[in-house]
């Protein structure tokens, strides 16, 4: 047999198998995204249903859908097997491949331009899901900066490289004396894993959620002008202490590594080495430059 990366499950094949391991009358399965994950969306009779279908090796379907149905509210629900699984598997080429199915959210994704009220509306949805996810167990999120040596080794500039590696020096050293509040992080809060209903925010896509520093999900944020109108909803459920605020521009630094190893690694594997012109790179490394203006003595990197 071939070896296989990835491969794309014909459509009307995942209909079948969701008719039969979700006792659903389907009438139609359409990919939506192929990216990391596959995103179908599934119709029936009764509405739309999304099926997820993991990347060969993930193991966390069923904990996924756990973790929705004990946030409850707030969050989309997953809908249980037949036989009361949470999830599936489905053997492709590439090897097992766990699948989960799950409510259509209602809305749609928040639209452009996007204001301080729909921000401020954003940061007390965070902290919802914060407080509704405490208590569940959780695997520990990984540590982004043992992805140092990999981004090193295809940043092309030397001076961007050592300014990289001082930047992570100095934020590992910072965050591991900062004492920063633990519990479940969504690993992933973006307004594109979100849908706007009305007033109502609703979550999606918890395959990033993991136990880690809370602060992490709020570094994305920290990033944009609307981060006081975010902050500041945060603030009306649950505290958010200015030494955990003054953290930020650390986590900042971890969250690029991050976004750089997947630029630079599982997103050519998937999509082609044309995907490293798309941009996404040379953002997070302007991103670690001004970091390293802003963070760090000129005499350090």
């Amino acid at each position: 047999m071939v070896a296989t990366l990835r491969s794309i499950v014909d459509p009307a094949w995942l209909a079948a198998t969701v008719a039969r391991e979700y006792a659903l009358e389907v009438s139609g399965c359409v990919l939506l995204r192929s990216l990391v994950n596959d995103v179908y969306r599934v119709d029936t009779p009764a509405g739309r249903y999304v099926l997820k279908l993991y990347r060969a090796g993930y193991e966390r379907a069923a904990w996924e859908v756990g973790l929705a149905a004990h946030v409850g509210a707030g969050v989309a629900q997953g809908v249980p097997l037949r036989g009361g699984a949470l999830s599936g598997t489905v053997a492709a080429a590439e090897g097992a491949r766990e699948f989960s199915l799950w409510r259509w959210v209602p809305g749609a994704r928040p639209a452009k331009p996007r204001d301080d009220a729909l921000y401020h509306r954003f940061g007390a949805a965070t902290a919802a899901f914060h407080e509704a996810a405490g208590g569940f167990p959780a695997p520990p999120a990984y540590d982004v900066f043992a992805l140092l040596d990999d981004v090193l080794a295809r940043l092309p500039d030397a001076a961007d490289r050592n300014l990289t590696a001082a930047l992570a020096a100095e934020a590992r050293s910072r965050l591991a004396d900062a004492g920063l509040e633990r519990g479940v992080c969504h690993g992933d809060v973006t307004l594109d894993n979100v849908h706007a209903d009305g007033d109502r925010l609703i979550f999606y896509d918890l395959d990033r959620a993991a136990a880690g520093a809370l602060a992490t999900d709020l570094s994305p944020v920290a990033a944009t002008p609307h981060w006081p109108a975010f902050l500041a909803g945060y603030r009306t459920v649950r505290p958010f202490p200015d030494p955990a605020v003054a953290m930020l521009p650390w986590l900042d630094v971890g969250l690029r590594l991050d976004y750089l190893h997947f630029h630079l690694y599982a997103k050519p594997a998937m999509r082609g080495t044309e995907s490293l012109t798309d941009g996404w790179v040379a953002q997070n490394i302007a991103q670690l430059r001004a970091a390293a203006v802003n963070l760090l003595p000129a005499d350090l990197w």
